[in-house]
């Protein structure tokens, strides 16, 4: 249930806010999951500074988030810190402080005009005519559960500590030998010559004997052993199905339409300029001049742009709505403050709101007050759930007692295939993370309740387990047959690239089209490519890094999937620094980061003398332990 709460108390906004600044308004943490017995829950200190177990969580939490989508979307802890993520999470903290430390003891601060300039900046907080929007800086801090004040004192220090990087970073020039080698080095291009020899040319290899047949199925065997199966049976408790049975009666619709009706139907929606000044006398000034020469006018005379605001209701303009929704069209207001300064307001267009009746909003009311009922229920089933399961109730009794549905697979593999090949549980919302988790528990085991999106919990328990095991012969003969009949062409069509290949050390490029007609391959001069190419024109990417190792008129011979392939190198386009179109920009950003890199990682280790780093790994491993 804990992590049910956790995805309702904040949200996740990882591209929107700095990568460094977002772990300070994470909404996970390890909480009362965490029983310490009075030992200090410090992980690490820094210098002066103590890096709580809480913010190593956070910091580990988002890693975690950030991991997940490659690993396909499932990723427990235990997984996480054997990826090294803890240890990774507990450096950014060590780094971050000793930043903070170096700063502060170097006497920097940053002003508000900084901070100011780099919210306007921020990508984040503009809208659709790339302009700094205050309603979108509200709507991303209040998103992130944090205030105007914790981002301002979050963003000062994450400034102080690129001050100091700046600092520490700034200058480095790469050395113009290095950065004219590498530049020869990456940009050097070569050609080739290829013959591509299909391995279905070779034709018939007839059948093998019962002997080779019974060799190669034995050789073979992981090519026709089926995978491990599992038979499951799942709990499935969603908000969605308890909603259906939800009753409403008509006396709280009635009510709720009463109370929702500036809700219900389209609202009002506005098209307001502004213009924010810093303090209430320019402001004011601004006001005086636009209501005689217009809002436009009067903020360029100011030395300040207009923002426009399309099409907002009074709910999207926090501080700001009343003032700009009690506006007539063309009216200038006076000087509004807000928690970003000074604003002086018109509506340039109304589009006027209209509120839906009884009748034409009683569907959408049910559907919401059901959902309400549902979310409020699903917290005390899931509570009940959890606790019959952990009680040792078998999955039957809990899921009689809640009325929850279970749902039996007769066998599914690892992949969510069913011995057939299909899908084992086609339309199933969530059935590859139930598969997985059924996938890590003994047979007869059942699974804590797991969360799933969209309001779903589930609760798998492992019927039976048929281990993976090869398949009879007599099963598989024909794919048998048909893999000895592949192994043997591919065989035989590697024998004859060896033969292309001692013909093409000789001869020019009508003799090497001629080698590849007479041998029933194909034939294909490749354009230049450098060493970094993964593939070219069919040439694969292991023939791309031999032809770097050779010289012209050398050979060398690779394979594909269905094919050998026989290239010659027939030319080397060296890469020249001094030509008038050589582009050395990348080359030398690349040495000056790895430079750079280099001085940052020594500076690090300067700071720690300066400010001693003592971790508490006893700490660390007892917080963090499995199933903690």
């Amino acid at each position: 249930m804990l992590q049910f709460i956790r995805t309702y108390a904040g949200s996740w906004v990882v591209k929107i806010l700095f990568v460094l600044l977002i772990v300070s308004f994470a909404a996970w943490g390890i909480g009362d999951m965490i029983r310490t017995g009075g030992i200090s829950s410090t992980v690490a200190s820094v210098g002066k500074v103590e890096i709580d177990r809480a913010e190593l969580d956070q910091e580990f939490r988002r890693q975690m988030e950030r991991l997940r989508p490659m690993v396909g979307g499932n990723l427990t802890t235990e997984q996480a810190r054997q990826f090294g993520l803890l240890d990774q999470s507990l450096s950014a903290l060590v780094q971050r402080a000793l930043y903070d430390q170096a700063a502060r003891d170097a006497g920097i601060s940053v002003g508000p005009d900084v901070v100011r300039q780099r919210i306007a900046e921020e990508p984040a907080f503009r809208n659709a005519q790339n302009q700094f929007d205050p309603n979108q800086f509200r709507s991303v801090l209040r998103n992130n559960q944090l205030t105007e004040d914790g981002y301002v004192a979050l963003l000062r220090r994450e400034t102080a500590r690129e001050l100091v990087a700046g600092a520490v970073g700034a200058g480095v020039t790469p050395p113009k030998p290095l950065v004219q080698d590498l530049y020869r080095f990456r940009g050097e291009r070569r050609v080739a010559e290829v013959v591509t020899l299909p391995n279905a040319a070779i034709g018939d290899v007839g059948v093998p004997d019962e002997t080779e047949l019974t060799r190669y199925y034995e050789d073979h065997q992981v090519r026709f052993t089926a995978p491990e199966y599992r038979a499951l049976s799942i709990a499935q408790l969603s908000a969605d199905e308890i909603a259906k049975d939800i009753q409403v009666p008509d006396n709280e619709l009635r009510a709720a339409y009463d109370e929702r009706a500036d809700e219900l139907g389209t609202p009002e929606r506005r098209t307001v300029e502004m213009v924010l000044a810093d303090d209430e006398a320019k402001a004011k000034q601004i006001a005086e001049a636009a209501k005689t020469k217009g809002l436009t006018a009067a903020a360029k005379d100011a030395g300040t742009d207009v923002i426009t605001l399309d099409n907002v209701t009074r709910n999207e303009l926090p501080e700001i709505g009343d003032a700009a929704f009690a506006l007539a069209q063309g009216a200038i207001s006076d000087a509004v403050r807000s928690g970003l300064g000074w604003h002086v307001l018109t509506v340039t267009a109304i589009q006027p709101g209209a509120t839906k009746s009884f009748e034409e909003a009683r569907d959408q009311l049910l559907a919401e007050l059901r959902k309400e009922k549902a979310m409020d229920s699903l917290y005390s089933i899931a509570n009940r759930v959890e606790d019959q399961l952990a009680s040792g109730a078998p999955l039957e009794e809990v899921a009689q007692a809640q009325s929850l549905p279970i749902a039996k697979i007769a066998a599914v593999d690892s992949s969510g295939k069913a011995p057939d090949g299909k899908d084992a549980a086609p339309g199933r919302p969530n059935f590859a993370a139930m598969v997985q988790t059924a996938f890590q528990l003994a047979s007869g085991a059942t699974s804590n309740l797991t969360e799933a999106p969209n309001n779903v919990f589930y609760a798998v328990r492992v019927d039976g387990v048929t281990p993976a095991a090869p398949k009879a012969l007599a099963e598989v003969r024909d794919q048998a047959v048909a893999g000895w009949q592949d192994d043997k062409r591919a065989k035989l069509a590697a024998e004859k690239a060896q033969d292309i290949a001692a013909k093409l050390k000789q001869g020019s490029e009508a003799a090497a089209q001629d080698v590849a007609g007479q041998s029933g391959a194909s034939f294909a001069m490749t354009t230049p490519f450098t060493r970094d190419a993964r593939s070219v024109e069919g040439l694969p990417g292991e023939l791309v890094r031999k032809l770097f190792e050779v010289k012209p008129g050398e050979t060398v011979i690779g394979a594909t999937a269905d094919s050998q392939v026989v290239a010659r190198l027939k030319e080397i386009i060296p890469a020249d620094p001094a030509a008038s179109d050589a582009t050395l920009a990348t080359v030398e950003s690349t040495v000056a980061q790895g430079l750079e890199s280099d001085i940052m990682a020594q500076f690090g280790n300067a700071l720690r003398n300066s400010y001693p780093v003592e971790v508490h790994r006893n700490r660390i491993d007892q917080f963090f332990a499995s199933g903690n």
